[in-house]
């Protein structure tokens, strides 16, 4: 079983994680998401209204893993849990830090988001990964 930090470190260096959650039936749903981690702790943006927000709501189980860009996994998948969080000074923090990382592709990615004409609210996923005695 991976120690904390050792699951941590698989995701070091990783543009990309595949981020797993759970339909009302308990069917696993992958997903590729651009990610930060700060102090052993994922950040994912998104938009309240995509199915994997509504996902974690009902459920909070996730399991991430490094992935390609298309999703497919690198290495094992380590279990968490995650939550959304919606303050305003959390969401643009994060928003700011994944898009900034991500360089040319995050600011064309914001500048497509700017002329959405969605309603959706920007939320930001917090994972935190299980640790082995958790388990």
């Amino acid at each position: 079983m991976l120690e904390k930090s050792d699951a941590l470190s698989e995701f070091e260096g990783e543009k990309v994680i595949s981020l797993e959650t759970y339909r009302k039936n308990g069917e696993p749903v992958r997903t590729p998401v651009w990610f930060v981690e700060e102090s052993g702790t994922i950040f994912v943006h998104t938009d309240d209204r995509t199915g994997k927000a509504k996902r974690i709501r009902r459920n909070s189980k996730v399991r991430i893993a490094p992935s390609h860009f298309r999703g497919k996994p690198k290495a094992d998948y380590v279990d968490g849990h995650a939550e959304i969080e919606t303050s305003p000074e959390t969401v643009k923090k994060y928003h700011s830090q994944i898009y900034k990382r991500y360089g040319v592709q995050g600011t064309l990615v914001k500048l497509l988001q700017r002329f959405s004409r969605s309603k959706a609210n920007d939320i930001i996923i917090v994972i935190h990964l299980q640790s082995p005695a958790s388990l």
